[in-house]
Order: structure tokens, then sequence, then C-alpha cells
């Protein structure tokens, strides 16, 4: 919700988003320049909860100041509620390298331990990785959370087995997304979760909040519903029913 593409729309998206029943946010920072971004919203009144989470997201890692790491410890700690996130590693975008990649994610696993704080992790291209490097400390943390999960039955199976939440967005949407929607089938509800990932990973059949740079429809919050609508199929389930699991299960994770 903090992205600059989203500035002139905010106001209308926050409302959209309360009008159709959306009652809790996770906002997650993804570097240092945006982490006063997702503070202001978290000092907003807003008519949902918005839960803030701070961190350094793998496509970012280059060019971070010397202390960043001492800084996020002091956002942590003036925000006792927030969740370090987004963070994880990447294999999207080769021009970041690999290791400094690991080297971010690992300090920043070391900073949500000693702190006690949930995670919110990215994965693409490299679930195989990220679940390794969370092993050790899957069961040291309040939870994890693993966000746009689009990994194998095998990955899927590791992670639950870790005790981690498993969450899913608008990509479940789209019929050719055959190992998400296997994986949505397959999960069970105490580890459930939905998101948006806004202003990403728009669904099919979603209401645009405006269109990007690139001509692309960005996302929104407000479209949460056509996820839950989907995972609700899959599961041979209501969206009532799909709404109170994932619900609960993000207040576990997060609250």
């Amino acid at each position: 919700m903090q992205s600059p593409l989203l500035s002139g729309v905010l106001t209308r998206v926050i409302d959209d988003a309360a009008r159709v029943g959306v009652t809790g946010v996770c906002c997650c920072a993804t570097m240092p320049d945006d982490w006063s971004a997702v503070a202001e919203l978290a000092r907003a009144r807003l008519p949902f909860v918005l839960v803030p989470a701070f961190g350094v997201h793998p496509w970012y890692v280059q060019g971070l100041s010397d202390d960043w790491d001492e800084q996020l410890v002091g956002l942590l700690d003036a925000h006792p509620v927030a969740a370090v996130g987004e963070i994880g590693l990447d294999g999207l975008r080769d021009e970041v390298p690999a290791a400094l990649q690991e080297e971010v994610f690992l300090r920043q696993l070391d900073i949500a331990e000693a702190l006690h704080r949930p995670v919110i992790l990215h994965g693409a291209r490299v679930w195989g990785r990220l679940t390794e490097r969370i092993k050790p400390y899957a069961r040291r943390l309040p939870a994890v959370v693993v966000h746009g999960f689009s990994g194998s039955a095998e990955i899927l199976k590791q992670l639950l087995n870790l005790g981690a939440y498993v969450s899913f967005a608008g990509s479940v949407c789209n019929p050719r997304a055959a190992k998400v929607r296997a994986a949505v089938r397959d999960i069970p509800d105490s580890q459930m979760l939905i998101e948006t990932d806004t202003p990403d990973i728009f669904p099919q059949g979603g209401a645009p909040a405006a269109t990007g740079t690139d001509g692309k429809p960005l996302n929104q919050p407000a479209n949460l519903r056509y996820v839950l609508e989907e995972v609700a199929r899959l599961r041979n389930t209501t969206p009532e029913a799909v709404s109170d699991i994932t619900g609960a299960n993000a207040r576990r994770a997060l609250l």
C-alpha cells in the first residue's frame, strides 16, 4: 500500500478495501526508503487493522548503508507489533548477487529471533533454498509466513512440517497456475493464508486500482475477495468459511 504507484489513489484504495469487507492488512516494507511510509500508514486511522512489517526485500539488498540493520532494529523497537518483512531470497533477478541476498536475509532472521517477531518471506523461484535457510529458525520464531507461494508439493510439505503459514495471492485465479492451485487444495486449514501482494499479482477478473507505468493494472486490497472466492471454489467450501479460517490464522500469526 505504501507504493508510490498508489499514492494518487490511496484514499480510494483504502475505502474500497473496507467496503468489500477487508478487516485486516499486513503492509510489508521492501527497503529502507519505504520504511517511513509504512510507519506512517501504521499510525493512520484506517477502517481496518494494519500490521506493519519492516525489512529489506532481496531485490534491494545492494547499496545498503553500513548501519541498515541498526536502523531496522530501532524501527522494530518503536513498533512492538511489527513483523520483519518482506525478506527472503529471490531467483527472478539474476543481477542481485545470491551471496549478498543470503547475508542480508540471515541477518534479518537473527534480528527477528532476537526481538521475537514473525517473519514474512519471499522465495520466488528459489523455494527450496529458502526452505533450507529457514529450517534452523522456524521453531525459534513466533511465526513464519511464506508469501505468494508457488512452489512444488514437496516444498509445501517441508514448509508445513516446519510449522509455517503459507499464503496464496492472485495467481490462484489463473487456471494455468497448476502448482499454486494444487497447493491450495492440499494445504490444511490451520496453516493457510490469503493475500493480494498489492500492487502486484493482479488477479484475473480483479478491479485495478490504477494503471502502472508499464500499462498493466495495479492490484489493491479490495481484490482479496477474488482470491477468497477462488480458494473457496478449489477447496469445495464457502468464501465465508475460508474468510473465517484465514482470518483466524492471520491473527494468530501476526497479532
